[in-house]
């Protein structure tokens, strides 16, 4: 498969470890892709303002795409809902084709529907596959106790859902089973991050975030792995803040999937933009025999 990175809003401003960590292993396993030539939303934000607006920006990065002759990959799940929801929008409307197109005209791009939507957990999944990343394991990461957090937008609506049974999946334990980690069930699994509600309260966010990170801590568990910058932000940036109004440390390292891949094929934890993490991280990097960042 060949690919277009597609690194959206979050990462381009702020996630900066997750775009360095999924680089690492997009070229580690020789995975074929070139980077988005511009830094473009998806158009999700404006959607609730003008459906079109939102469509035409979707579209108009799946147009580079197919101009390439590649599939995209993206690192948001917001990002693979967009463009997956603004595609089936699109082909499923005669109209709605043809405005777009009449629109992308004026670039010389035109939208096929062509070009595929990938998140990156999929690459890694399927492109990348379980075997090839046991037999390029270098460090093991046994004895590690690690919470998943998937994310809304990459297992609802069911016909864009990464795993097979959005319900109950686990193409992310998978990944990391096979490297030794235990990544067991606990009832906090699939609760939102918050990020859209911070927009209008961020104070009832930050106490449904604290109850789930204090739930996690409290159940033992080492770290938190995501796949999404939103969600990375949310349990991240504002664990001293809720300790405050939850008056109990819930500072707990949260980590992306592609670091913990990463630190498996034995690749440094600066390398792998750990030291731009700013929760506790320090605690997993020393249980893996490294000194420091």
């Amino acid at each position: 498969m060949t690919y277009i990175l597609y690194q959206g809003c979050a990462v381009w401003t702020s996630q900066y470890q997750y775009e360095i960590s999924a680089r690492k292993i997009l070229d580690f396993f020789g995975i074929d892709y070139i980077d988005f030539p511009e830094q473009q939303c998806c158009g999700k934000p404006l959607a609730c303002v003008n459906m079109n607006t939102w469509l035409v920006l979707a579209a108009r990065i799946m147009a580079i795409a197919e101009r390439e002759g590649r599939d995209i990959i993206t690192l948001c799940n917001g990002c693979y809902l967009s463009l997956n929801e603004a595609k089936k929008i699109i082909m499923e409307s005669h109209d709605e084709f043809s405005l777009i197109n009449n629109i992308l005209s004026k670039e010389n791009l035109k939208f096929t529907g062509f070009a595929k939507i990938k998140h990156i957990v999929k690459v890694i999944s399927e492109d990348i596959g379980l075997k090839r990343i046991i037999e390029n394991s270098r460090l093991k990461l046994d004895g590690l106790k690690l919470a998943i957090h998937y994310g809304c937008h990459v297992l609802r609506p069911r016909e864009f859902s990464v795993d097979k049974n959005p319900e109950d999946p686990s193409i992310i334990e998978d990944i990391l089973s096979s490297l030794g980690v235990s990544c067991p069930y606990y009832p906090e699994k699939f609760d939102c991050c918050m990020a859209l509600l911070a927009n209008v309260d961020v104070e009832n966010a930050d106490l449904i975030r604290g109850k789930k990170l204090l739930a996690i801590k409290r159940r033992g568990f080492d770290a938190l792995v995501t796949i999404c910058p939103l969600c990375q932000q949310s349990y991240e940036l504002r664990q001293k803040k809720i300790s405050r109004v939850l008056k109990e440390d819930i500072s707990i390292p949260v980590i992306y999937l592609t670091q913990l891949l990463g630190l498996s094929l034995g690749l440094h934890p600066r390398d792998l933009g750990l030291h731009l993490n700013e929760s506790p991280v320090e605690k997993i990097i020393k249980r893996l025999g490294y000194e420091s960042l």
